[in-house]
């Protein structure tokens, strides 16, 4: 990326953590994130003034430039130019600041921290000047605030509790990554995202730099890689809605990635390059065709997914070509690791090439599979012997596991335990709750996304060492790694938004002892972070701070009542509903209530008098099914099950973003169902809601018959006004609605048709279609 202007202030200097009237009190006693292995209060406290010296021992460079950062902090409390001492004799000066390394006990390694605060001075002791920065994190978020309105305090002192911490952490690996191949962001966001992440003691930043749709690093033996390879002619619109036809691309110069590797380590962050082979690489076969199997002319990719095109393993320049380029990329990136992908790479070419099937025969390999092993195992044999070690995900367990391989489990935890059991390291990077592209809220109040759902409460929970590993597997497990895949994220805002505080949350997985991490109380200490946040203009979600609505069966009178809740335990619901134009009274939810007619509800967390941090919107229909539960002649897929056969008749409706919940999936055949209304009712009208969403292989139904009966037993067929299903261009929720029914019954029977298979032209062609339903309304509307 070329011609950048450096606009962002360094996080160290400006961010101001805050311990501002807190929303809910937090138990722990403090505000540290990721919270300490020992944390004791004392008495009193010491006070930063104009007097106070900061001493640092033994004299060095790192331990300066760590000095320097904490001046630079306590001057936004006008305190300005703190005198900085090397001097051994002042080994017993008070009014001080201490920084020191030495050998203070291997208990907290190279990255803990021994932090003392009392009445006389403040003390950050180490084995390592890492340890000192990460004792300095922790420090300033014990710091009180700067006035929000001046950014500046006049205060010119610096009061802070006393306190003992020792600290370390639990894994070595604390990772976050970021796909720049699908979209790519400035460098100055580049540092921004490396001082988030060194403020949460996140050491490790896996910059994912090639892609089918994208090369963003420069080459200089390859110069077509960015000439060609780093532009694409057009990006998709949303999920299966076509392209933009805008002209997309970019990449880094060296000099721009050398400069990121220099910033992250005064950050104490190392970089991994990622470049992706065998696969993921239609972008640099668009540069250079003749390292595909085909050698046919390819273009820069414009779609999201996996392409069959890849490196050939066969053609012997494709090696001589890799290696040549990691020669460039090791004297960029110093990191002991070089990320080589290794993931979604189809054999379909490889099965039917002559040079691979030699390949195959000449290395005496069972199968392609064996071959992606040889390839594997090759490029990781030139990195060793450049003093590197490869990683990669774990699909590089296929055919065999390269010797010295580290993986990283992404499909779930299967890859990272076999990985493990054979003694290989492990970084777990599961989707289920690493995967920060993903929903973590309803998507109804959401950034259109690639789906998923991953909340900050379940990045919380999770724990990185499965429990099927012995206790010398265990040690296998390095850490975990917070995964940013862009697809749907243009924007850097749209980046931060996906991935903080998500990140937060698993710093603390992956540094706080398993038995010390406590959800409610990180909830609460996360919410004195977000000035501070603010502060550095970070885009952070506030969606764990969602209500949720679910519909229950109360269990003494039957009815179907309406329930809101929140992951945030001890926070006070409050709401308002709308009916048409009339808005009721702010109410304080104290129990399940039943809703009397069609409503929009809005919920929201008690902010004390403050502005709520987030307000949910629910529209709720009721009509004469409502609470009503259908049988089901034909049975949905546990896969799409909602709340099974009370979903058609709760009053809520689906997302076209969200498959998961409130729609009930109909795999191949129809959706058959009846209705017991309890009495003889007159029925006008009679509305279904489908989604349509046909990349996802989802069809509107071919048709829809409805009866009615009075008995059970005898049907007479409806002789209301059918609409026509009309497909629309985007992923949409339907209403079919038929009207001028003027029938009395007490049964309905409706069969929505399923189309069987996917249409001809579809990707799906031959393949079971889908049929998504998720309301059925009786003399109410859509």
């Amino acid at each position: 990326m070329k011609n950048t202007t450096r606009i962002f202030v360094c996080a160290l200097i400006v961010v101001i953590y805050s311990n501002f009237n807190q929303v809910w009190a937090q138990s722990s006693g403090h505000n540290i994130i990721p919270v300490p292995v020992s944390y004791t209060s004392g008495k009193g406290s010491f006070t930063i003034s104009s007097k106070t010296s900061l001493q640092i021992s033994p004299s060095s460079k790192e331990l300066a430039k760590i000095a320097e950062l904490l001046n630079d902090r306590i001057g936004q409390y006008g305190i300005h130019g703190l005198k900085i001492s090397t001097n051994p004799r002042d080994v017993a000066a008070k009014n001080a600041i201490w920084l020191s390394v030495g050998n203070f006990g291997k208990e907290i390694g190279d990255e803990g921290y021994l932090l003392e605060i009392n009445r006389k001075s403040i003390s950050i002791k180490a084995n390592t000047a890492k340890g000192v920065f990460y004792g300095l994190q922790s420090l300033l978020q014990l710091m009180p605030s700067v006035p929000e309105n001046s950014g500046v305090s006049k205060s010119k002192t610096i009061k802070i509790n006393s306190c003992n911490i020792t600290d370390y952490p639990r894994f070595s690996y604390r990772g976050m990554h970021l796909d720049v191949g699908r979209h790519m962001f400035p460098v100055e966001f580049i540092k921004k995202y490396i001082d988030l992440m060194s403020m949460y003691k996140i050491n490790s930043f896996h910059w994912h730099l090639t892609e089918d749709q994208g090369w963003r690093l420069e080459i200089k033996k390859y110069p077509l890689l960015t000439e060609v390879g780093a532009w694409r002619k057009s990006t998709p619109i949303g999920r299966n809605s076509g392209d933009d036809n805008i002209y997309y691309g970019g990449f880094y110069t060296q000099d721009e990635a050398r400069d990121i590797v220099n910033y992250a380590s005064s950050r104490y962050v190392t970089v991994i390059p990622e470049i992706e082979m065998p696969g993921h690489a239609m972008a640099a076969l668009a540069a250079y065709p003749h390292l595909s199997c085909t050698g046919e002319p390819f273009e820069v990719w414009t779609k999201w997914g996996v392409n069959e095109n890849i490196f050939c393993a066969g053609n012997e320049e494709v090696f001589g070509f890799l290696e040549d380029v990691l020669t460039e990329v090791m004297d960029i990136f110093p990191s002991g690791y070089i990320h080589i992908g290794g993931d979604e790479a189809p054999k379909t070419n490889w099965d039917i090439c002559e040079k691979c099937n030699k390949r195959i025969q000449d290395e005496k390999l069972k199968d392609s599979h064996e071959l992606q092993n040889y390839f594997i195992t090759r490029i990781e044999k030139f990195l060793n012997k450049h003093g590197r070690q490869i990683i990669g995900w774990d699909e590089i367990l296929e055919g065999g596991l390269a010797p010295g391989a580290t993986v990283m489990s992404w499909r779930g935890t299967e890859g990272g335990i076999a990985a493990a059991k054979m003694g290989h390291d492990v970084v777990m990077t599961p989707g289920s709750h690493c995967y920060f592209d993903h929903y973590q809220a309803d998507p109804a109040g959401e950034p259109f996304g690639i789906g998923g759902y991953n909340t900050l409460k379940n990045t919380y929970s999770y724990e990185p060492v499965p429990e099927v590993l012995t206790e010398k597997e265990s040690k296998h497990i390095l850490g975990s790694q917070g995964n940013v895949w862009t697809e749907y994220m243009k924007t850097s805002d749209h980046v931060e938004y996906m991935a903080y505080p998500r990140a937060i949350a698993l710093a603390e997985v992956n540094w706080t002892p398993k038995e010390l991490r406590n959800w409610n109380d990180f909830s609460k200490r996360l919410t004195n972070h977000f000035p501070a946040l603010d502060l550095m203009n970070v885009n952070y979600s506030k969606s764990a701070f969602n209500v949720s609505y679910n519909m229950i069966r109360d269990s003494l009178s039957g009815d179907l009542v309406l329930e809101l809740s929140s992951d945030i335990q001890g926070a006070d619901i409050r709401y308002y509903t709308m009916v048409g134009e009339k808005t009721s009274p702010i109410t304080k939810y104290t129990k399940p209530f039943k809703p009397e007619q069609s409503l929009t509800i809005h919920a929201f967390l008690d902010n004390k008098g403050k502005e709520p941090m987030k307000i949910t919107k629910r529209e709720i229909w009721i009509h004469d099914a409502f609470g009503i539960k259908p049988t089901l002649n034909t049975l949905y897929d546990h896969r799409y099950a909602a709340n099974g056969a009370m979903s058609l008749t709760d009053g809520l409706r689906g997302n076209p973003n969200s498959l998961r919940k409130h729609w009930l999936g109909y795999l191949g055949n129809n959706s058959d169902i009846i209705l017991d209304l309890k009495s003889e009712i007159n029925i006008d009208q009679i509305s279904l809601g489908f989604l349509h969403n046909p990349g996802n292989w989802i069809f509107l139904p071919t048709g829809v018959e409805i009866k009615f009966s009075i008995d059970g037993v005898n049907y007479v067929d409806s002789k209301g006004v059918e609409p026509s299903l009309i497909t629309p261009s985007e992923p949409a929720n339907i209403v079919y609605t038929v009207i001028g029914l003027n029938t009395t019954a007490r049964y309905i029977h409706i069969i929505s048709k399923n189309r069987g298979l996917c249409p001809k032209g579809h990707p799906g062609e031959g393949n079971s279609a889908w049929l998504f339903m998720d309301e059925i309304l009786i003399n109410g509307n859509l």
